[in-house]
């Protein structure tokens, strides 16, 4: 793997979505660098919701609790997810923010499965976790909607498309 090659494998891992201004919703940039707005925001969640554990101890936290905090934390994703109007905004920073509240309602999630009280109810968690996960990204990934902004491009997929230049190499590489 060359340094271009490598280079757009890191941006294709940052920000999965064409960089192109079809997408602008959906990313945001850095010092150039753009990023995926969910997968940033719960990447960050992830991280938060452990650092909140670590500093609060948690684990003084009884599983009911935990698992409470976790669904609390998942409740706007999913109510979006349901298209109720009060959480379908469009807005960038209010769908960060839902993103930045899964991930670290996951890691909430994640604590109370070590906390659970049984090991089977630990299991039967991280299965409808799984589970969870598993179904919300193939129904993104077969959404109808997935590339619904490149219907209106000119490039319309191609692979001649600037913006998709890093999910595929050119011929001539």
């Amino acid at each position: 793997m060359n340094l271009e090659q490598l280079k757009g494998f890191v941006k294709l891992s940052l920000a999965h979505h064409p960089i192109c201004g079809q997408f602008r919703s959906h990313t945001f940039s850095v010092g150039g660098l753009f990023l995926c707005l969910g997968c940033t925001g719960f990447y960050s969640g992830v991280l938060i919701g452990g650092l909140i554990i670590l500093i609060v101890r948690a684990f003084q936290l009884d599983w009911f609790t935990l698992v409470c905090i976790s669904a609390a934390m998942f409740l706007p994703t999913i109510f979006r997810l349901m298209k109720i109007p009060v959480f379908s905004s469009e807005d960038k920073y209010i769908r960060f923010l839902f993103r930045l509240l899964l991930g670290a309602g996951v890691a909430f999630g994640l604590t109370s499965i070590v906390k659970a009280p049984h090991v089977l109810i630990g299991l039967i968690q991280l299965i409808l976790g799984v589970g969870l996960y598993l179904g919300i990204g193939i129904n993104r990934i077969r959404s109808k909607n997935m590339w619904l902004e490149c219907q209106d491009c000119t490039y319309t997929l191609s692979t001649e498309c600037p913006g998709l230049t890093h999910f595929h190499l050119r011929k001539d590489s």
